[in-house]
């Protein structure tokens, strides 16, 4: 399936190419159509050949935080103790 995406989309792509110089060739010279068609070539090899996002969700790791597990101990610390600079502005 990912090879035969690949192929339209660079199909689609060249055809859009294609378009430009041929709107180039019948006007000679460049309008608005013909960067238009430029413009839009590169947009289905970004949207065609973009890395599928169903495959990465199965990649990524869930991790459980426990919060409870650990207390924060909320007392005043130094700075300076803890070798942190103090701001001079």
């Amino acid at each position: 399936m990912t090879s035969l995406m690949a192929v339209i989309v660079v199909t689609f792509s060249l055809i859009l190419i294609l378009f430009s110089i041929y709107n180039f060739m019948i006007n000679n010279s460049l309008t608005t159509q013909v960067w238009g068609y430029l413009l839009l070539a590169p947009l289905p090899l970004a949207i065609g050949l973009a890395p599928n996002t169903e495959k990465m969700k199965l990649y990524k790791q869930h991790n459980d935080w426990d919060d409870e597990t650990r207390e924060i101990d909320n007392e005043n610390i130094d700075p300076i103790a803890f070798g942190f600079d103090i701001p001079i502005l």
